[in-house]
């Protein structure tokens, strides 16, 4: 194995001495033009993926729609839905909030932890929830 070895090293070693610079210089030029079509070539592959990780979600979010009906209808007892359409300030969207318990939850904890003392027994009253910019 090793004899096999020196024998090509040594051939390899013949076959570049024995070019001229011009053929060389093709073989160095055709080796670099194969290693940038091979960069720029997943690069497109890496634009393409992170373009699909944006359709992913909407897909899933289908999936998962249908899935809530399916369960919502074999349920027996009644489903209670609160239907809250906030106007996003930012936007001229409409942001449907339908069955954001848990975010509710969340934030009044979040409320309740900042402030440090218990909560009123009247409840809390969230006049208004803006994005902060987090690029200042």
């Amino acid at each position: 194995m090793g004899t096999l070895s020196a024998i090509l090293s040594n051939t390899l070693q013949v076959t570049l001495t024995q070019n001229s610079l011009s053929e060389r210089l093709e073989v160095a030029t055709l080796n670099t033009l194969l290693g940038v079509i091979t960069v720029f070539s997943v690069l497109i592959l890496l634009i393409l993926l992170i373009y699909m990780f944006r359709i992913f979600p909407y897909i899933e979010g289908k999936k998962k729609d249908k899935q809530k009906a399916i369960i919502s209808s074999n349920t027996t007892e009644p489903v209670i839905k609160t239907n809250t359409i906030i106007k996003a300030s930012t936007k001229n969207e409409m942001i449907d909030l339908t069955d954001n318990l848990e975010l509710v939850a969340v934030i009044t904890a979040a409320i309740s932890a900042s402030m440090g003392e218990a909560v009123p027994a009247d409840g809390l009253v969230v006049r208004s929830i803006r994005k902060v910019n987090k690029r200042r």
